[in-house]
C-alpha cells in the first residue's frame, strides 16, 4: 500500500539474509515497529542508490547517525576501502545484537569509529572527527547519511575544509 525507500544492509549478493533498519518517523514506519508484518515485499528491479556511487572511489568515509546506518553499512561491509563512522545513542540496546554483530564480524577496528553518544556523554565535534579520519585514512570522499541538522553541519564543515562530501538528499 505504500512505497518507501529504505537503507538495507547486506553482506553481499549471496548473503543468506539482508537487513532493514527502520526509524520511527511517520505512521507507516511506526506501524512497522508497533505491528510488524510477517513479510515485506521489495521491488524486483533495484535502483542504484547513493551507496552504489561508492564504487567510483578507492577510499572513502561513510558517516551516519542513528538509523542512517542502514544506508551506510553495506558499503563498509562489502568494500575494505571504506571507513565507517556511526554516531548514535545506546547503539547496542537500540539496534540489537544482530546489527552489532554484522559490524564487528565484517569491519575491523581500524576501519570504524562507533560513537555511542549515551556512553560517551554526548556527540563529538563531528567536523573535527571526520577531518581527522579523512587525513589518517587518506580518503578521497565523505558520504553523509544524517538528519537535516547533522547533514548541514557536516556538509558546510567539509566544504570549508576542502573535503569532498555528499550528503543526504532532502529534495525528494
Amino acid at each position: 500500500l505504500e512505497y518507501h525507500a529504505f537503507g538495507t544492509i547486506s553482506e553481499g549478493k549471496h548473503a543468506k539474509h539482508h537487513y532493514l533498519i527502520c526509524g520511527v518517523q511517520g505512521d507507516f514506519t511506526k506501524g512497522l515497529v508497533n505491528d510488524p508484518p510477517t513479510h515485506l515485499w521489495t521491488r524486483q528491479l533495484k535502483f542504484a542508490g547513493i551507496s552504489n556511487t561508492s564504487t567510483i572511489y578507492k577510499r572513502g568515509i561513510r558517516v551516519c547517525t542513528g538509523t542512517g546506518l542502514g544506508a551506510a553499512l553495506s558499503t563498509c561491509i562489502q568494500n575494505d576501502g571504506w571507513f565507517l563512522i556511526w554516531i548514535g545513542s545506546d547503539q547496542l540496546k537500540t539496534f540489537g545484537p544482530t546489527i552489532s554483530s554484522l559490524i564487528y564480524k565484517n569491519i575491523p577496528p581500524e576501519r570504524m569509529c562507533l560513537w555511542d553518544s549515551k556512553e560517551r556523554g554526548g556527540r563529538p565535534d563531528i567536523v573535527r572527527l571526520v577531518a581527522s579520519i579523512y587525513r589518517e585514512w587518506n580518503a578521497e570522499v565523505v558520504f553523509i547519511t544524517s538528519n537535516w541538522n547533522g547533514n548541514k553541519e557536516l556538509m558546510e564543515g567539509c566544504k570549508k575544509l576542502g573535503i569532498p562530501a555528499f550528503g543526504t538528499l532532502w529534495d525528494f
